[in-house]
């Protein structure tokens, strides 16, 4: 790891190890894990919340209780967290958390739905039977929710995603975190020497190196993702 925020060598995409295995929320974190108000947020409850669950080591019912702000699956209570669809806050310097850390949902709704006789406005309830394989029970649901949100609100809502581009939208976050003062011409020329961008065709004939807006492109792409994951 490079540097404080445990983030890899950008200009080495083996440095950031065997992503293929890695599922939607260690992506969704990676990219979170990167933002400066997640950071912030983390450095400021981090001791408090660890002062604060010292009573209850090795009490029932908080089995994290023990951990140190600088371990896996350690999490500091604070309000910004449920805007991000997580309990608490892991450790931004951590990116192999567990998934009880990193398991993104809106819990409280989700727990509140499921805890309740009736589902909420918007919401459909359908029950599985555990007896029985679930594959097809689950796509038998996936097509039932999609016709019934069509018929509600008339499309079927998708989020377009692009898990191709993931690594090196991470590594051109990082190389910008790493040269924060580089212009874009320099940032530019560093990202195509590294792969991550591709040579231009020359109006006058043959390739030549991107255009500086072609780095500042990707850069923004990045960072789009990086705050609407």
């Amino acid at each position: 790891m490079s540097n404080e925020w445990g983030t890899p060598d950008w200009q080495v995409a083996a440095a950031y190890g065997d992503v293929k295995s890695w599922n939607l929320n260690r992506w969704r974190w990676e990219f979170t894990r990167r933002r400066d108000d997640v950071r912030a947020a983390f450095q400021e409850s981090a001791e408090a919340s660890f002062q604060y669950r010292q009573p209850f080591v090795g009490k029932p019912g908080f089995p994290m209780a023990h951990l140190r702000p600088d371990e896996p699956g350690f999490t500091a209570m604070h309000p910004l967290a449920k805007s991000l669809g997580l309990p608490q806050i892991p450790n931004p310097r951590i990116g192999a958390q567990p998934f009880q850390s990193i398991g993104f949902s809106d819990w409280d709704e989700v727990v509140q739905w499921f805890n309740s006789d009736k589902p909420p406005e918007g919401f459909e309830r359908i029950d599985f039977d555990l007896s029985k394989p679930l594959e097809p029970q689950l796509r038998a649901a996936s097509m039932l929710l999609k016709d019934l949100q069509e018929m509600r609100i008339g499309k079927v809502v998708q989020r377009r995603r692009h898990p191709a581009k993931w690594l090196a939208y991470l590594r051109t976050l990082d190389a910008r975190e790493a040269m924060p003062d580089a212009s874009w011409r320099e940032f530019t020329d560093a990202l195509f020497h590294a792969g991550l961008l591709e040579r231009h065709k020359n109006p006058a004939g043959g390739y030549c190196a991107p255009p500086p807006q072609a780095g500042r492109d990707k850069w923004e792409a990045a960072n789009a993702l990086r705050n609407n994951f």
